[in-house]
């Protein structure tokens, strides 16, 4: 059984995206896929471009949702390995949502992803202001703390990399990236 509106284009757009990228995900194929009207995709979205800006923001928050539990783990080591760690673990168990965030960044809503992240972001700033942390600038979080992550994420979703093999070292990179100095 379909599931209905809303929710049964996201879940159209996700699987499109898993089996053919970004240029899968057409007005034509989300009505087929979710067995809603052209007119109920635009009226829920406005767009085909709306759509994926609240895929990109459901997706993103399902991954924060998943990472944020680490962030009371215990001292910064154990949390940023942890944050790691869980963050690897939620690209294996949701490889269309990881798809669809590594495809679709230009489809982000930068308000959006700076709410979500949050408090993830305010950990970080308030151990780095602590001097438990290295200072480093916040956009940095993303792009060179985690970078390591990524780039294992990318290889496993490709199908190249095996994630459990890979996460002990991942963690070393992150801790190290943000491992105070001196």
């Amino acid at each position: 059984m379909r599931s209905t509106g809303r929710r049964a284009v996201l879940d159209a757009a996700l699987a499109l995206v898993d089996e053919g990228g970004l240029d899968a995900v057409t007005i034509s194929a989300l009505t087929a896929r979710s067995g809603v009207s052209n007119g109920s995709v635009y009226h829920h979205f406005g767009s085909r471009a709306g759509l994926l800006t609240v895929l990109y923001g459901e997706s993103f928050a399902h991954c924060v949702a998943a990472v944020a539990p680490a962030l009371e783990v215990g001292g910064p080591e154990e949390v940023v390995r942890e944050v790691a760690a869980r963050y690897l673990r939620w690209v294996a168990e949701h490889p269309g949502r990881a798809r669809f965030l590594y495809a679709a960044p230009a489809t982000a809503d930068p308000a959006v992803k700076a709410e979500v992240f949050e408090p993830v972001a305010r950990w970080f700033a308030q151990r780095m202001a602590a001097g438990e942390l290295r200072e480093i600038p916040l956009w940095a979080l993303d792009a060179v703390v985690m970078g390591p992550a990524h780039e294992c994420a990318r290889r496993h979703l490709m199908g190249v990399l095996d994630l459990t093999r890979a996460a002990d070292l991942v963690g070393d990179a992150v801790w190290a990236a943000v491992a105070p100095v001196g």
